[in-house]
């Protein structure tokens, strides 16, 4: 395992295999993956930017390697911005259904998806980049793959979720989820190898 190399810190192999793909393919670079044998710590926080920044930099100080986190989070507006960095625990006490059943009467289904990569190295702080987009909660889930909210979020402009679009399309599906893998990608080809 090259030390240079960064470390994608998922335990989830489609999301490093997505993200390999877009490095290697695109940029010329790879990244290694790892599923540490230590909790990185997520603190209480109102943006996905703010625990991602953290827990890359506590992962990067604790391995003592570059080190990449991605995270994700759903503000839904009625909820007055719930589950937002949250969204892993309203997965697992509600799910899908019992989630929809309690948000079925709300009339407004107004949501926003935010997507993060952060970067960091050994003794520096952390990268940061951000994108997403605006949709709406579904009346009903839909679709198969992807995270609990992909089955019920409609980006603006489609009459489908995430996870169907996913189903149709993954590339076309990518594009909801805003350019921070990219942004990221372009930054760490253009600073940091070369």
């Amino acid at each position: 395992m090259n030390e240079k190399i960064p470390v994608y810190l998922t335990g989830n192999r489609g999301k490093f295999e997505e993200a390999q793909r877009t490095f290697k393919e695109k940029y010329g670079f790879d990244i290694d993956i790892k599923n540490p044998d230590f909790e990185i710590i997520e603190p209480q926080a109102s943006t996905c930017t703010e625990v991602v920044a953290f827990s890359v930099k506590y992962a990067c100080e604790k391995l003592g390697r570059p080190c990449i986190k991605s995270d994700s989070g759903l503000y839904i507006d009625a909820l007055g911005g719930l589950p937002g960095p949250y969204n892993h625990y309203f997965d697992v006490q509600l799910g899908v259904e019992k989630f929809l059943e309690l948000f079925k009467n709300e009339t407004n289904r107004k949501a926003r998806l935010e997507n993060c990569f952060a970067y960091c190295e050994p003794g520096k702080e952390p990268v940061v980049f951000t994108g997403g987009g605006t949709g709406t909660i579904a009346l009903e889930a839909k679709g198969t793959l992807g995270r609990w909210h992909d089955k019920f979020y409609i980006p603006d402009g489609e009459t489908k979720t995430l996870s169907e679009l996913r189903e149709a399309d993954r590339d076309y599906e990518d594009q909801f989820w805003g350019n921070a893998k990219e942004d990221f990608a372009q930054w760490f080809k253009e600073n940091i190898e070369k």
